[in-house]
């Protein structure tokens, strides 16, 4: 009997926790504001008082004040402070207290980290919440329920995998690209928060533990598997067709001289003398069979720059980066930039001009003055004008969930002839996960 009770007695306990976290809004979260910053700005209409941990208050008039690391010691404006960490609240509810011009939900504390030199500014509030900051920047609110609904999801199961895997000392995640870009209140809208709602508590799982939900806006076509763009695999991170063909960076170009592109190089730490070609590989279309430069969606793993001095071999991910590029789903060509259209001027039978017409230019021959390729290496001819001609698809890592395929998804019908909803999305993007709601 005593047993008994002691099982009902846990499930009970069990039970109330459940209901706890679904009422407060989720576990609570530690969003990283401001990290490792020497100063952060902090604002209100109405006084703010920064209170110490025994209690010691220091009051701030209406207005906008720093909270900043002297000598190794916080300050607030010209005041030292006793403690390494102060808590920021409104005197008056009405009168909140702003980070960087921005209002947030929760509460507001400041660390002096274990060096001494910055501080971290930490928001802590239940992680529902926070979502209702994050998916309204993360996708447009007027897009289909079901992909703002598997955005919440992805966003939701990321920040659960940060608070289980931590790796800050004082925080859970960061609030930018390096977490997941989180604008407070300011960036609420009220349908992504409604579709928040809908979604409470809802995670995608893989072997029953919420997965390191990564996405990114656009595919180009095809996503990429983690173990190409990061070098580590994960099961449910695979590369799969997109469906992204409305994105705006579903194609794009960028062209270099040979001059800009050394000097970009050069900018980067890489001197390389007078460059002379580049290594990579021809893309197909995808899945691509395996080579060591490119993943399955053809994603650039690495490539190489080839210098009279020396040569170079970067990631893809850094030449996305040193060159600014949307993707590192991309072809190279050296030459000459080739016109896409030709304007004629058409005239009369007496040699006036009566309007011009556009003439697109097929690019199905290759040019003459186009640079010599010997297998994997495409040299320059240092012709006039010659010019490296980028031609990509899609924005960001590739890994994970595409957003605009997301949205492409949701509005696509399935057999049944209904639209694709968020698990079925969320399903296609990570694959061999769950969907089910844990709280």
């Amino acid at each position: 009997m005593k047993k008994t009770l002691g099982i009902f007695l846990c499930l009970f306990l069990l039970l109330c926790q459940s209901l706890a976290l679904a009422a407060g809004g989720g576990p609570k979260l530690r969003v990283g504001l401001a990290v490792d910053q020497f100063s952060a700005q902090i604002s209100s209409s109405g006084k703010i008082k920064v209170v110490e941990p025994g209690g010691r208050t220091t009051v701030l008039q209406p207005g906008s004040h720093f909270i900043s690391v002297k000598n190794g010691s916080l300050y607030a404006d010209q005041k030292k402070l006793g403690s390494s960490q102060v808590s920021l609240l409104a005197a008056d509810a009405k009168n909140p207290v702003l980070v960087h011009q921005k209002k947030y939900r929760g509460a507001l504390t400041v660390l002096l980290n274990s060096g001494k030199k910055n501080l971290t500014l930490v928001n802590t509030l239940p992680l529902e919440q926070y979502l209702y900051g994050v998916v309204a920047k993360e996708v447009l609110p007027l897009w289909p329920d079901d992909a703002i609904k598997a955005q919440a999801v992805a966003a939701r199961s990321f920040a659960l995998y940060s608070l289980d895997h931590g790796k800050y000392p004082n925080f859970d995640i960061r609030a930018n690209e390096l977490g997941q870009v989180y604008g407070g209140i300011s960036a609420e809208h009220a349908n992504t928060t409604k579709l928040v709602d809908a979604t409470s508590g809802v995670v995608a799982l893989y072997e029953g533990e919420p997965i390191q939900a990564v996405f990114h806006s656009s595919g180009g076509g095809y996503t990429e598997a983690a173990s190409a763009v990061w070098g580590k695999d994960i099961p449910y991170l695979q590369a799969v067709p997109d469906y992204d063909q409305d994105s705006p960076k579903f194609s794009w170009n960028r062209v270099f001289t040979k001059v800009q592109l050394t000097r970009l190089l050069s900018q980067g730490g890489y001197e390389l003398g007078d460059l002379q070609g580049i290594r990579l590989s021809a893309r197909t279309a995808p899945p691509m069979r395996w080579t060591p430069d490119r993943g399955t969606s053809g994603r650039v793993k690495r490539m190489t720059f080839v210098g009279s001095k020396k040569s170079i071999t970067l990631t893809g991910s850094q030449v996305r980066s040193l060159l600014d590029l949307d993707s590192a789903l991309f072809d190279i060509r050296i030459g000459l930039e080739r016109p896409k259209e030709l304007d004629v001027t058409i005239t009369n039978g007496y040699g006036y001009s009566i309007g011009k017409k556009t003439i697109p230019i097929s690019g199905d021959k290759k040019s003459s003055t186009e640079g010599t390729s010997v297998g994997d290496m495409r040299l320059f001819t240092n012709v006039d004008g010659e010019k490296v001609i980028f031609t990509g698809n899609g924005f960001g890592h590739g890994v994970g969930l595409s957003q605009w395929g997301a949205r492409g998804m949701a509005l696509q019908k399935n057999k049944r002839g209904k639209h694709n909803d968020y698990k079925t999305i969320l399903s296609h993007y990570y694959q061999g996960i769950t969907v089910k709601q844990v709280y």
